[in-house]
């Protein structure tokens, strides 16, 4: 039988995740045995039974997926054509870190620092498009990026007086991602007046910092970046408020020790931060975190859930995890409302390439984001003069088909949050390359479950959540 679930337990009780329905189901003990065996395909008699009494209630039905392709395959073309929402230029790739982890470090394939940068007129060209293919997008963002997007300073300005001049009925934000070391009062009355959206990388204090983000010489960065932020807090306090941080949590740091880091800092109290941990995607070695970093990981993130369940002050949830109760309550919202599969479907994880967040490279190249390589052929799906390669954007969408069989065949299916990045070898999309990411897409996926049944049983409201 074609029947695909996922049995998993809590200290309280048993469940199952129904793929078909997008559910999760609560069950006895002698249940959780019996669908255990139907998913290792030893299945007694007595466990068919017990599966027809869900099959009646139209539950842990077989599947009828046959197909993989992609909902919005024939609507690409249209949004890309008219819906783009935003456009990230890199401006340069050239940078006055020399972050160990970056992706233009030795740590990563393809990709390196260079002198190139992104002309004027390039980027010029590169607004023009954005504005040729968002007719139908009532907002667009144009990000700068880099490299550190800094040293291109005039252009960027100058951009933007362009931007003002010929499209003054268009509503227009900026975004901007930097290093934190280059700040001119020049550079943060600009921003301030234009109201970028700017979002500074910083990973802790300054012995976790300094030895990962160092400048050219070696020198750390961290004594730097917060002289800089005392200055824009006492010259521009508004506008201070407005930006937000970006921690990477590189192996080797002490999560706590981050953690007292932001909670501690008058000067990071109010702002927004974002965490993330470095992309295996393209990396020449496997990624390994230790012992203690998951130990303290896990510590913060429990204090995260006692504080949600009223259990001790929101005051002491660990401000770099906050964030992750927003990604278990969107699994939550999710939860039984996808219809039945049908026979054509595609796992979750690919939006439309280009239509979000497209990164133009300094040559003019489309890519589907700037989070994949731009030295890559497989992931490169256009160029601002010649539009769409809508037969890459079609393959980059439709991931899934390399891996039809497996996916057809996997609980996580709707869970899945792989994209074409996690398939990406520089020269093709590799089947092999994207199946290696599937178990630790499957054990994320499944502790958000765990965490959804954990807090439901101790009583928690999601409705209140999103209230």
């Amino acid at each position: 039988m074609n029947i695909h679930v996922k049995p998993f337990c809590t200290p309280k009780g048993y469940y199952v995740y129904d793929r078909e329905t997008n559910s999760i189901l609560e069950v006895t003990g002698d249940e959780f045995i019996a669908f255990l065996r139907i998913q290792e395909k030893s299945a007694t008699k007595q466990d068919f039974e017990m599966l027809c009494k869900f099959q009646e209630k139209g539950f842990c039905m077989e599947s009828k997926l046959k197909a993989i392709q992609h909902p919005q395959s024939d609507i690409a073309k249209y949004y890309l054509e008219n819906r783009i929402e935003k456009i990230t230029l890199q401006v340069t790739q050239n940078c006055n870190l020399r972050c160990s982890y970056c992706a233009y470090s030795d740590s990563y394939f393809q990709r390196s620092h260079s002198n190139m940068v992104m002309t004027y007129d390039t980027m010029v060209r590169s607004v023009e498009f954005l504005m040729r293919h968002s007719s139908n997008s009532p907002t667009v963002d144009i990000g700068f990026y880099g490299g550190e997007p800094f040293l291109e300073f005039e252009n960027i300005k100058k951009l933007v007086e362009y931007i003002m001049e010929n499209y003054p009925f268009k509503e227009i934000t900026y975004s901007i991602t930097t290093n934190g070391t280059i700040f001119t009062d020049e550079i943060i009355s600009f921003l301030e007046k234009n109201d970028f959206g700017v979002t500074i990388s910083i990973d802790g204090p300054r012995e976790v910092h300094d030895k990962n983000r160092k400048f050219v010489d070696g020198t750390g960065s961290f004594d730097t970046i917060m002289k800089n932020l005392q200055y824009i807090k006492e010259r521009a306090l508004e506008f201070y408020r407005r930006i937000s941080f970006n921690t990477v949590l590189a192996p080797g740091n002490d999560h706590k020790c981050i953690n007292d880091f932001y909670d501690a800092s008058e000067m990071l109290e109010d702002n927004q931060l974002f965490a993330s941990t470095l992309s295996e995607f393209g990396s020449k070695e496997k990624i390994q975190y230790d012992e203690l970093f998951y130990i303290s990981y896990n510590i913060q993130r429990t204090k995260m859930l006692l504080a949600e369940l009223g259990m001790i002050s929101q005051e002491k949830i660990p401000k770099i995890v906050s964030q992750e109760m927003a990604f278990i309550a969107h699994t939550y919202d999710g939860l039984g409302r996808m219809y039945e599969l049908g026979g054509i479907a595609h796992p979750g994880g690919p939006c439309i390439p280009g239509a979000k967040r497209p990164m133009i490279d300094v040559n003019g190249a489309i890519f589907p984001c700037e989070r994949v390589s731009e030295s890559s052929l497989a992931m490169e799906i256009g160029h601002i003069d010649r539009g769409f390669d809508m037969d890459k954007v079609s393959a980059v969408l439709n991931i899934g088909q390399l891996t039809e069989d497996e996916c057809i065949n996997c609980w996580c299916f709707t869970h899945c949050s792989l994209c074409a990045a996690a398939a990406d070898d520089s020269e093709c999309l590799s089947r092999e390359t994207k199946l290696k990411y599937c178990v630790g897409v499957e054990n994320g996926a499944l502790d958000k479950l765990i965490t959804i049944c954990l807090l439901k049983e101790n009583g928690y409201d999601f409705s209140e959540l999103a209230r």
